[in-house]
């Protein structure tokens, strides 16, 4: 696999003029980090993330996954996560990709695979797994499509197709299954938190999201929290910190006034709540964060 990464590496280096970089290839996002850098509050979208180089975890809940050149990491629904990546032994750049999940296109490979039978394994909402050569393998031909960018319309989907296919005959295969399949507890708890993403200033009824994703309340908490590895609630704060924080960097607002904009009832409340996530109160985050090389 050495041989193949180092010319995955070859193209990253060569396109990735910031740390993230959008590519013509549908869903495909490079990365190129040059500088250790701390632990990054972001939004996860159902993706596969490849590393090429170093390494890089991430936090769903309190509970930590690492994925490095010998493993992938999959998401499987919208996540906010605490993520940190890292530099190689010898300190060069942390360089790797990520493709989002199609649901249409997954949903289109399982259809021509053969029907498995058995019990499904436990749903996850992240997952990590070994890298094997027969993966990597067409990730290395879908990045190499940056360089031919005339082949992207019709090689590019065939590509992807394959890489489900692989995904679906390795160890992720039933966690695959579970986002593919419309009525799994997955896109059932996917559904939900895709209500959470786009209403988190709102008041929430779990029940209401109970109903609404054909769970009873305790079903739906005992679901949710298995594959989010928060409650809804836990969910719905840390949007609302990470959209307040971004609202607090880029605009010139007072926490109160962003506080009430995202949600929160009490000042007071989301400046505790800042603080436990974030490590420090708005005002002193956002003048170290704006102080920062």
């Amino acid at each position: 696999m050495e041989k193949m990464l180092e010319r995955m590496r070859d193209i990253v280096e060569r396109h990735a003029a910031h740390p993230r970089h959008e590519t013509a290839v549908p869903r495909l996002t490079l990365y190129r980090v040059a500088h250790a850098a701390h632990p990054s509050h972001v939004f996860y979208r159902p993706r596969m993330v490849v590393i090429l180089r170093g390494s890089k975890t991430i936090a769903a809940g309190e509970e930590p996954f690492l994925a490095d050149t010998s493993t992938f990491l999959l998401v499987t629904v919208d996540l906010p996560v605490c993520a940190q990546v890292f530099l190689d032994a010898e300190g060069r750049p942390h360089l790797a990709l990520s493709m989002d999940i199609d649901r249409d296109a997954l949903a289109e490979a399982m259809a021509r695979l053969p029907a498995k039978a058995g019990t499904p394994g436990s749903p996850a909402g992240v997952a990590t797994a070994r890298m094997t050569p027969e993966l990597l393998e067409p990730f290395a031909r879908l990045l190499e499509l940056v360089d031919r960018p005339q082949d992207i319309p019709f090689v590019a989907p065939l590509i992807e197709q394959e890489i489900y296919y692989r995904l679906f005959q390795g160890g992720l295969g039933d966690t695959l299954r579970q986002l593919a399949l419309n009525g799994s507890h997955v896109a059932q708890i996917g559904r939900a938190t895709e209500w959470i993403k786009a209403n988190y200033a709102a008041p929430m009824s779990v029940e209401a999201l109970a109903d609404a994703s054909g769970m009873s309340v305790t079903s739906f908490h005992r679901h949710f929290k298995a594959i989010t590895l928060m409650t809804p609630v836990q969910y719905r704060t840390k949007l609302r910190l990470q959209e307040a924080r971004k609202m607090l960097l880029a605009e010139s607002r007072s926490a109160g006034a962003v506080a009430a904009s995202v949600g929160y009832d009490s000042q007071s409340q989301f400046t505790r709540d800042y603080k436990r996530l974030f490590g420090a109160p708005p005002a002193a985050d956002v003048a170290r964060t704006a102080g920062a090389p």
